[in-house]
């Protein structure tokens, strides 16, 4: 769908105060099998084309002639609310769209579930791979999880889905849209095509929208016909109802049409066996066994898929976003490429000690290193191995292996600056840090500053999500602030009351999501500390973290 990027919300929440978004490895060893089960799941022409055309636009793009649709459900009022509709007693349904059962609602359940049956399943079973992770940042965002339906509606989920109108990705977004909501679009590099940052886009797009019509039902049009053209379309004629804007014509007839189809789509998900669906149950599901890697950049990804053993094609489908076979040779920060999680790989290890790929073994050295691989041990499992004697050969590497710990950790909990340092034949090693060890190496992650932290207001924001990202009362902001309202202003400071603030220098290797998850707090939070336009850093840069 298109979506226009050309007036800022700002100058429209002005204008609505003035008027009323195969290659095969290599196989030395079988991958697990537990990911090799998952792989024959996914269809190979789902691994290899980018989907564009009628397949995905059918539903989004239909012909909604009001002729046609008369021509099935009678010659009556199409928008006339019919029997088991939701009650309007709430003029704009802070939840979610009104439940509005009508004619034209009708028509496209029964479009679904008659003419495009086959291809609204198809749609329903690649929205189950990506469901949990979408409703996740919805609810992230303080959105409503049925936002789901949009994308189902918009692009049936297929990540390489490409409209006519040059709209990309799950949410079809536009160049301009794209690039408003962070995501990198470069000859090398297209994120509108990566699921997680494409969705993160999309909730940040949908709520900014919502801020400014305080409809749901206008909202989802602005995000089908673009938000300047709803908004002339108040003004000229004086109302703020969707469904009144609908029944005179006076909005374009794909957007009169968008959110029945919206709703009408809901309606069949949720009824699905009534209407003979099948809402699949995946027991693992593909991108849930994976992980982020920083990855050297302009590295060919047949070089990486064969250091895994993995299908390149499946590494293809893991990244979408990636427009050539490699990693991009032009990018600010470090790249990160999304590859199966270690216990579902052969020889992640290397990926894991270097941020590279290194040459491919050779059957040679292959055996003799399987040969000679020792069992691995955890340090329960190791009994007193509280300590390790170095014999002849080993390395900090291949001890880490031994004991299934991290090499870097290994390192640290002896005083190394890295994995590579040598160690000596009979030297002692610790596998296990002493608590007062563990409480000094995080005093040192961070320099507390003793004080509060003081949040500047963004765009978009309000007292309610402020509470809720940094886990507050409203109340106890209210009154740290001398709040009389809960309106806040665009660059107005906010001290927030029971948080710590403390600064940390991001070290290489770290990324935004381990920080949360080292911190105990959302990625969100971060985000908006530290006034971040990317998910991107970089070592030495300072972080601004709170210790509560």
């Amino acid at each position: 769908m298109m979506k226009f990027s050309a007036v800022s919300l700002c100058a429209l929440s002005t204008l609505l105060v003035m008027g009323c978004a195969h290659t095969r490895p290599e196989a030395s060893r079988k991958p697990n099998v537990a990911l090799n089960e998952l792989i024959e799941t996914v269809e190979m022409d789902d691994l290899s084309e980018r989907k564009t055309g009628e397949d995905i636009h059918e539903l989004a793009e239909a012909d909604a002639d009001d002729i046609v649709i008369k021509q099935e459900v009678g010659e009556s009022n199409l928008d006339e609310e019919l029997p088991d509709s939701e009650p309007n007693t709430i003029p704009y349904n802070k939840n979610f769209l009104q439940l509005k059962k009508t004619k034209r609602m009708q028509f496209w359940v029964d479009y679904f579930t008659k003419r495009q049956r086959d291809r609204f399943q198809r749609f329903i079973n690649n929205g189950e791979e990506y469901r949990h992770i979408i409703e996740k940042v919805f609810a992230e965002h303080g959105l409503p999880k049925d936002l789901y339906f949009v994308g189902l509606i918009e692009s049936g989920y297929y990540l390489g889905a490409r409209s006519h109108a040059s709209a990309v990705g799950p949410w079809q977004f536009i160049k301009g849209t794209g690039s408003r909501y962070g995501l990198k679009i470069t000859p090398e590099i297209d994120e509108r095509q990566d699921l997680f940052k494409a969705s993160r886009a999309a909730a940040m797009y949908f709520k900014d929208l919502n801020n400014v019509f305080s409809s749901w039902e206008l909202a989802l049009s602005a995000y089908n016909a673009g938000e300047y053209g709803i908004l002339r379309r108040i003004m000229k004629h004086g109302t703020r109802d969707f469904y009144e804007l609908s029944r005179n014509k006076q909005l374009p007839s794909e957007t009169i049409n968008y959110v029945p189809k919206v709703l009408a789509a809901m309606h069949v998900w949720k009824n699905a066996k009534k209407y003979g669906f099948t809402i699949p149950k995946n027991k693992h599901r593909l991108f849930d066994m994976t992980e982020l890697k920083p990855i050297k950049k302009n590295t060919s990804l047949t070089s990486i898929a064969k250091r895994l053993n993995i299908d390149v094609a499946l590494l293809k489908k893991l990244n979408p976003e990636l427009k050539q076979n490699k990693t991009p040779s032009r990018l600010a920060g470090t790249y990160y490429l999304r590859i199966p999680k270690s216990k579902y790989s052969y020889k992640l290890e290397s990926l894991e000690a270097a941020p590279g790929i290194e040459r491919p073994e050779s059957r040679k050295e292959l055996t003799r290193r399987i040969a000679s691989k020792p069992e691995k041990k955890t340090i329960e499992e190791a009994g007193q191995a509280d300590f390790h004697v170095v014999k002849n050969g080993e390395t900090l590497l291949s001890i880490s292996r031994k004991y299934n710990i991290k090499a870097g950790k290994l390192a640290i909990v002896n005083g190394f600056k890295t994995w590579r340092t040598r160690v000596r034949v009979g030297q002692r090693l610790k596998l296990i840090e002493s608590d007062s060890r563990v409480a000094a190496s995080q005093e040192k992650k961070v320099k507390l500053v003793g004080k509060p932290i003081v949040y500047k207001v963004s765009p978009g924001d309000n007292l309610t999500e402020i509470a809720r990202i940094f886990k507050l009362e409203i109340a106890q902001i209210k009154k740290a602030n001398n709040l009389k309202s809960g309106r806040i202003m665009v660059g107005q400071k906010i001290v927030l009351p029971k948080t710590q603030k403390a600064i940390y220098t991001v070290k290489r290797g770290d990324h935004l999501t381990k920080l949360a998850n080292d911190f105990n707090q959302p990625l969100e939070a971060l985000v908006k500390l530290n006034a971040l336009n990317r998910k991107t850093i970089y070592p030495g840069q300072k972080l601004i973290v709170n210790m509560d």
